[in-house]
């Protein structure tokens, strides 16, 4: 299998960043997993906080303790007045995975173009 495909499988399914590591792009890979690792930890504290809030309602009795309340609950925490942190951080999320599984494909293929070549 071409390296180029190795590193594009990599970035696609194990982890984005992963690819450039493979292909020798330290900096790149490195910078990549940050910024995920920041999105996700971002988009894990909030929906952590709303699922928080929504357990002390159902503690506290506010929420009744059946299926189509609870549902509507999580329904309406992950539907309404979500901070903007939340699109910004999904959205640097998608783009690094895809941006990632495309440059380090792109990169790898001018590895092995230089690898024929020689």
């Amino acid at each position: 299998m071409k390296k180029s495909v190795k590193a594009a499988l990599l970035s696609a399914f194990i982890c984005p960043g992963v690819g450039h590591l493979y292909i020798g792009k330290k900096a790149i890979g490195w910078g990549i997993i940050a910024a995920c690792f920041i999105s996700l930890c971002t988009i894990m504290t909030i929906v952590i906080q709303r699922a928080q809030a929504i357990a002390d309602d159902i503690v506290a009795g506010n929420i009744p303790l059946d299926f189509n309340s609870i549902y509507a609950a999580v329904h309406d925490s992950v539907t309404l007045n979500l901070p903007p942190s939340m699109s910004v951080a999904t959205w640097i999320l998608v783009i690094c995975w895809i941006g990632s599984t495309i440059t380090a494909y792109t990169m790898a293929e001018q590895i092995d173009k230089q690898s024929q070549d020689v």
